[in-house]
């Protein structure tokens, strides 16, 4: 059986972010296992703008070059770790964004979360359910909450 290939992906664009490193620290603990493959999804590589296909993701019908590369790159994954700070009791625009430009990639799929801010980005993770549920991923999402004062 092929092992599953989850993707870590770094959910703040934002200059100075605490994301990548603990995005590369989650990526570490998770290359111990042997029964899963891991990469890092960093979403700023993909230079998504706000939302601006003309057909609705669900859809699938992506004009774009870049919802294409971020649509295969998201597809190629059997599930998700989201990394991502906690901004005004929320997620980053940005990975609210990139979760949105797309819509069967996250399909019947898994979905964890490590979440870091003031309150362990716990208000911000909090804030997610709908985001993972209206992509019909299934199951319970999984979180680690770290203080940012830790980092």
């Amino acid at each position: 059986m092929k092992a599953p290939r989850i993707a870590i992906i770094i959910g703040s664009t934002r200059p100075g972010r605490n994301g990548e490193a603990v995005a590369k620290w989650v990526y570490e603990i998770a290359q111990k296992r042997t029964d899963a493959e891991f990469e890092l999804v960093d979403i700023k590589d993909f230079n998504l703008p706000l939302l601006d296909e003309p057909m609705p993701p669900i859809m699938g019908q992506y004009s774009k070059p870049h919802t294409k590369a971020w649509a295969a790159k998201v597809g190629s994954f059997d599930g998700y770790v989201f990394v991502t700070p906690e901004y005004n009791h929320g997620v980053p625009g940005a990975l609210k964004n990139a979760i949105d430009f797309l819509f069967r990639e996250w399909n019947d799929k898994a979905a964890g979360f490590v979440s870091y801010g003031g309150a362990g980005g716990a208000r911000g993770r909090a804030a997610t359910p709908g985001v993972g549920r209206g992509a019909n991923r299934h199951g319970p999402q999984p979180s680690l909450a770290l203080p940012v004062y830790r980092l």
